[in-house]
């Protein structure tokens, strides 16, 4: 039905039903979507948790209301005398015949404001590239230290420890508190990133979150300085801010945004169970294992099938030089032998009419002498060359047993430096007392009344001042 249908006039009676019926859904037809600015008077909170007002303006007045379902989920309620920006819809009240605003959404006065300085800010900042996605950083798969930037009696916290309390036990969090709300929120802010960013050992992952609020609550997370912070900032950052409805300029330039400060919390680490999903079974780690072993077999057996073809490429080279050595020390003997039974032959004939047998004799022994010794140098010489050899394998076998016994060392220092880990005492119950210097205090003698102090815990810190110093004797 069309709006010219509606208010045609009618070539029938109507009763009041019917009339006020067409003019409700005129009214609903055409008022569908309806903003409008003014003041809040006559507020009444009856007992159905419904709320019922007047919107004014200077020359003007309508009632409105705010169902109790709505209600629950806006994120302030109007207050008496305060102007407001409402959108909604226009409704009839069929038993009194009056119309009224039913109200969806409040934002304050300055709102449309705010949007306006909030778009000039974004497009100041998308010029810079600060909204760039090459520049933005991956995210670690596994974190072992998560940073965390918010107020630390925020209940955004609490809720990051909760869900961060379901993923590995070994992951460690570092709070730096900071402002998120106020003037004073956004140099705190970026104090606090900046803190973490510079820390000896820095976190894998940044975590900046705040619960839900108003657009001015929120405004902070707008500011050119925090949006630097985390654009500078070398540790990836996720951001968590307000609801999934709520942008702010941090969401835009953070390396990753989520919904909700739990949503954050479950973005920057899988959980045990999905990370249990991901370990292979017993049986794939068998077969995995069994692979592993037979592939360093096989590389094994060809190291030893490498190192016995050079060494046997190795000893055949000393053999065949050998065998060429004692080949020439055997012609050499056999032509010194010759040599020498010619030469013998030739001082028999001098001598045979003097009858030299004796110093003949004593020749052949010489000769007899020369020819062993020679020989034993050869077997010597073999000897050595063996020993050599058996020493270069004695000295491999050596070195992988140094090695294993290295590798055990390694594990065991591992061990003892995760039982010199701070954190470790804390969580078997200790406490740890850093004084207003930042240094930890270990005497009571130190101390002095009115003095400030931290104490920390397993799980979290406690701010106190000294009332008295009692020293034992």
């Amino acid at each position: 039905m069309s709006l010219d249908e509606n208010v045609a006039p009618s070539s029938r009676l109507l009763t009041v039903t019917e009339l006020t019926a067409r003019i409700k859904q005129m009214l609903e037809v055409g008022f569908s979507r309806v903003e409008v600015s003014g003041e809040v008077s006559r507020l009444t909170r009856p007992s159905s948790g419904h709320l019922y007002f007047t919107i004014k303006d200077a020359h003007a007045a309508i009632a409105a209301v705010i169902w109790r379902s709505t209600a629950m989920r806006l994120q302030f309620l109007p207050q008496e005398g305060e102007a407001y920006l409402f959108s909604g819809h226009i409704s009839l009240y069929e038993p009194r015949g009056a119309y009224q605003l039913i109200i969806s959404r409040i934002e304050a006065a300055g709102a449309g404001k705010l949007a306006a300085e909030f778009e000039r800010r974004k497009q100041a900042c998308a010029e810079r590239g600060w909204f760039d996605s090459e520049r933005k950083k991956p995210l670690p798969a596994l974190p072992q230290h998560v940073g965390i930037v918010t107020s630390a009696t925020a209940a955004a916290f609490e809720d990051v420890k909760k869900v961060l309390a379901t993923r590995p036990a070994w992951l460690q969090l570092t709070l730096a508190p900071a402002l998120v709300q106020g003037r004073s929120a956004p140099a705190s802010i970026a104090a606090a990133i900046n803190r973490l960013a510079v820390m000896d050992a820095p976190p894998d992952v940044i975590l900046l979150v705040r619960g839900g609020g108003s657009i001015e609550d929120l405004w902070c997370f707008n500011d050119e300085a925090v949006v630097k912070a985390v654009v500078d900032c070398p540790v990836p950052i996720i951001s968590g801010i307000g609801h999934e409805i709520d942008t702010t300029l941090a969401d835009l330039a953070a390396d990753r945004r989520a919904a909700t400060p739990s949503n954050a919390a479950e973005i920057c680490c899988p959980a045990r169970d999905e990370l249990r999903g991901r370990i292979p079974r017993a049986g794939m780690l068998r077969q995995l294992f069994r692979q592993q072993v037979e592939q360093h077999r096989r590389i094994y057996a060809s190291l030893l099938q490498r190192h016995t073809h050079v060494w046997q490429r190795s000893a055949d080279a000393r053999y065949y030089r050998l065998e060429q050595l004692r080949a020439r020390l055997r012609h050499a003997a056999v032509t010194a032998t010759g040599q020498a039974r010619l030469l013998l032959r030739r001082m028999e004939k001098r001598l045979r009419p003097l009858q030299p047998v004796k110093r003949l004799q004593r020749q052949r022994l010489v000769l007899g002498a020369e020819q062993r010794r020679l020989q034993q140098q050869m077997g010597a010489l073999l000897q050595q060359k063996r020993r050599v050899f058996d020493d270069i394998a004695t000295q491999l076998v050596m070195q992988r047993q140094s090695l294993q016994e290295k590798r055990q060392q390694l594990n065991i220092l591992r061990g003892k430096l995760g039982e010199l880990d701070p954190t470790c005492v804390l969580e078997r119950g200790y406490s740890m007392a850093i004084g207003s210097d930042g240094g930890l205090i270990t005497h009571a003698a130190g101390l002095s009344p009115g003095e400030r102090m931290q104490v920390r815990f397993r799980d979290g810190a406690v701010n106190t001042t000294v009332d008295a110093v009692e020293v034992s004797s």
